[in-house]
């Protein structure tokens, strides 16, 4: 039995993208479906049985009709190759409002054919058990985690009437554990299973990685711990939430599969692609994972995203900055060009050259000449600008070199706002 593990596609990301002619969407969302086509092309010709998407098809939580559209057809496409494929709800795949459908609904409503939906109606209509998925291979089990919705998962807990924002985080962690171990309570060890959740990890090998998600790790949304994921249970463990691709290091194979492309600066030099990996259905749990190099990252075509820091030394600094941008090889990539510069140099400094040389990228997302002087502090080193303002505001707070108590109150003040108001989208 093959499987393949996704997630994170995010369809409708824009952000430094070029204008298409031929169709209704930019360049970068043309990106991220040109790599979901790859998947969907090494499942059939790979004869793949199942997908696991582990959340987070859309970019905005009510996707517009081209979005779904697009998605639609690709989830099609496996669909009619006898794929069974399981579609778990992420956080920018819930509504905005209760009572409304998610974006992955549809699916459910019109019964496709091989398409399994992963969300709080199966548990409300079926009790707290797995899902099980009829590939060509034989039955795979789902047991999943969507998304947690605090409000849902407290909404009959009266010690969260009165609790903080950290315990109420810990209710809904005891919770979201819960419901794991009642899944895999309900697991025929005889059949293979898979558990998918869409959530953060509060262990330090995602915590410290940089990316999109990074600061969705801690303080703004509830957390699991490796030890609370049951691992015994499963054959395999298929995360998403978090944009890289992470291997947990436990006994059962349990990755973050990352995106299929990154969305920003913090996600540079990542590699992007999907988790491949096999089960053998007649071998004993623990040991149905089987292979050479299995489970594998299958690598897709990706957007680079390129930064080039200089900092010349001769008195006129364009040939320095010249060679680092041709030594960067920009061509088709998102680039952003940090060009540290004294006063003397710059009035040498022959930027027109420079510019000429980025004419290749797909975007230019900052061509930038920073002086001694500059009131605007330069990011930290390794650091990228994010749409989080969680991340934004710790960012400032380091560059105005805040003591760490004071940054952590302020930052705890502000996490607690978030929560309160909403999560905003990546």
């Amino acid at each position: 039995m093959r499987v393949i593990h996704f997630a994170d596609l995010h369809i409708g990301v824009d952000t430094f993208g070029r204008p298409m002619s031929d169709r209704g969407w930019s360049s970068r969302m043309q990106d991220f479906l040109d790599a979901f086509d790859e998947l969907v092309a090494f499942a059939i010709e790979n004869t793949a049985d199942a997908v696991v998407f582990a959340g987070d098809a859309y970019k905005a939580r009510e996707p517009t009709q081209t979005h779904q559209r697009e998605f639609a057809r690709r989830v099609r496409q496996l669909s009619e190759a006898g794929i069974a494929t399981f579609l778990l709800v992420g956080n920018h795949d819930l509504p905005n409002a209760e009572g409304r459908a998610h974006a992955l609904e549809i699916f459910r409503t019109l019964d496709v054919p091989n398409v399994y939906v992963g969300d709080n109606a199966w548990f409300a209509q079926n009790g707290f058990v797995p899902q099980v998925m009829q590939t060509r291979s034989g039955p795979l089990q789902v047991a999943f985690i969507p998304w947690p919705q605090v409000s849902r998962l407290v909404a009959n807990d009266p010690e969260a009437a009165s609790a903080s924002i950290d315990q109420l985080h810990r209710i809904v962690e005891g919770k979201l554990a819960d419901l794991i171990a009642k899944q895999a309570a309900a697991l025929d060890p005889a059949l293979p299973a898979v558990l998918t959740c869409h959530i953060s990890l509060n262990e330090a090998i995602v915590r410290n990685r940089p990316g999109s998600e990074q600061f969705m790790t801690v303080g703004t949304a509830p957390t699991l711990l490796k030890s609370q994921l049951q691992e015994a249970c499963f054959d395999y463990i298929a995360l998403g939430h978090h944009h890289n691709n992470v291997d947990l290091g436990l006994q059962t194979p349990c990755w973050y599969s990352g995106s299929l492309q990154a969305v920003d600066f913090g996600e540079e030099g990542q590699p992007k692609g999907f988790m491949v990996f096999d089960i053998d259905p007649a071998m004993p749990r623990g040991e149905r994972v089987y292979g050479a190099g299995l489970p594998r990252l299958v690598n897709v075509q990706a957007r680079r995203f390129v930064t080039v820091e200089v900092a010349p030394r001769d008195a006129d600094p364009t040939a320095e900055v010249c060679r680092a941008i041709e030594n960067a090889e920009v061509a088709n990539s998102i680039v952003r060009v940090h060009i540290n510069l004294s006063p003397e140099q710059q009035s040498l400094f022959r930027l027109p050259e420079a510019r000429r040389l980025l004419d290749s990228a797909h975007y230019v997302a900052a061509l930038r000449v920073i002086l001694p002087n500059d009131p605007r502090p330069s990011l930290p080193a390794g650091q990228a600008p994010s749409a989080d303002p969680v991340q934004a505001l710790d960012l400032f707070f380091r560059n105005k070199a805040y003591e760490d108590a004071r940054r952590e109150r302020l930052l705890a003040a502000a996490r607690d706002l978030v929560a309160v108001t909403g999560e905003p989208g990546a």
